[in-house]
C-alpha cells in the first residue's frame, strides 16, 4: 500500500511527538530538586584539582586502617554559596611537604562529618570558590589543623573570611602552644600552629616579648618570597603574653621574618598601638635551636612597623 505525499508529513510530524514525550526523562515541576551527593564528588573527580584531590574524590577513601569520626561547621557570610572542604596530610616526598586526601562539597554553609585516620596530621582548607579558579584572591577561606588520636572529635568550626588565603590567618594549633582545647572546637587548641602542614623534626626559637603591657601580643610570621607584595609571605600568627616565649619550628626550614605587635583595635597595627621587629631580622632557622630573637614592643611615631 502506498501512502500518498500529502499524509506523509502530518504523519512524521505526530510520530516524533510521540516519540519526544516518550522519552522525556522526568516532568517540569517548576520546583527545585536536590542533586544527589555522587554528582558532587563526580564533579571534583572530574575536575581533578592537582595536590588537592589525591585522586580520589571522598576524603581518605583509600585508608584502611582505624579511623575516628571528625565532625563540625563551616559559617560564611554568605549562606548561598557552595563550600569547597580540602583535606590534606603531611608527607615530606610530596612537593611543599603536604599531600591531598580528597574533598567535601557542601551545598551551602553548614555541617560535615567524615572519617579520619588516627593518630594524624590532618589540614583542613574550607573555601568558597567566587571565581571558579580554587581558593585565591578575596575567596572567603578558613583553615584549622587538627591532630587526631583515638577519640572522636566534635564541633570544630572554621569561619570563613574574605580574602583569609592572602593573610593566611589559621585557625591552627602548635602542639607546644596554647591551654588545651578552647571554644573553637574539641581538639582544637587555643593558640595557632603557622607550620601545621609541615612534617618532619622540629628545633625551639626562643625570645623574649619586652612590652610594658599586660595585654596579649601578636607575633606575625613572615617568610622571604620575593614573589610576593613586599618581598614576603605570611606564614601565621601567634597571640603571646609578655615575657618569654617559644615557638617549635620545623628544622632546617630556612628564613623567617618576626613581627610583633598589640592590636587594641582589631585593624591590625596602627597608631597608639605597641609594635616592634626582631632587629636582625630575618632570623635563620637550620638544624639546631635558635636563642634570643627578642623583640621590644613601643608606640612608634609614624604608627608604622619599625624597618
Amino acid at each position: 500500500m502506498t501512502i500518498p505525499k500529502r499524509y506523509i508529513y502530518p504523519v512524521a510530524v505526530v510520530c516524533f511527538m510521540v516519540f519526544f514525550r516518550l522519552s522525556c526523562l522526568e516532568k517540569v515541576t517548576g520546583q527545585p530538586i536536590p542533586l544527589d551527593p555522587a554528582f558532587y564528588e563526580a564533579a571534583e573527580a572530574a575536575r581533578g584539582d592537582p595536590g588537592q584531590g589525591g585522586g580520589a574524590s571522598r576524603p581518605f577513601a583509600n585508608y584502611s586502617g582505624d579511623m575516628i569520626t571528625l565532625s563540625g561547621v563551616v559559617d560564611a557570610e554568605d549562606k548561598t554559596l557552595a563550600i569547597d572542604i580540602d583535606f590534606r596530610t603531611p608527607d615530606a616526598t610530596a612537593p611543599g611537604g603536604i599531600v591531598g586526601q580528597g574533598k567535601l562539597l557542601l551545598e551551602e554553609p553548614g555541617a560535615f562529618s567524615l572519617s579520619v585516620p588516627t593518630n594524624t596530621s590532618i589540614e583542613i582548607q574550607a573555601f568558597q570558590d567566587i571565581d571558579a579558579d580554587g581558593p585565591s584572591g578575596m575567596d572567603p577561606f578558613g583553615q584549622v589543623n587538627i591532630e587526631t588520636e583515638e577519640e572522636d572529635i566534635s564541633d570544630v568550626m572554621i569561619q570563613l573570611v574574605a580574602g583569609g588565603r592572602e593573610t593566611n590567618e589559621h585557625q591552627v594549633v602548635n602542639p607546644q602552644q596554647g591551654d588545651g582545647p578552647s571554644e573553637a572546637g574539641q581538639g582544637v587548641p587555643e593558640n595557632p600552629d603557622p607550620f601545621g602542614g609541615v612534617g618532619g623534626s622540629r628545633v625551639s626559637l626562643y625570645g623574649y616579648l619586652d612590652c610594658d603591657c599586660s595585654d596579649r601580643i601578636d607575633l606575625d610570621l613572615f617568610q622571604p618570597d620575593n614573589n610576593s607584595p613586599g618581598g614576603r609571605r605570611m606564614i601565621g600568627k601567634l597571640k603571646l603574653d609578655p615575657g618569654e616565649y617559644e615557638i617549635m619550628v620545623p628544622e632546617d626550614y630556612g628564613s623567617l621574618i618576626l613581627e610583633a605587635f598589640i592590636d587594641a583595635d582589631g585593624d591590625g597595627p596602627g597608631a597608639g598601638d605597641k609594635m616592634g621587629i626582631y632587629r636582625s631580622n630575618p632570623v635563620y632557622v637550620g638544624s639546631s635551636d635558635v636563642y634570643d630573637i627578642d623583640i621590644t614592643l613601643a608606640v612608634t611615631d609614624d604608627g608604622k612597623m619599625p624597618q
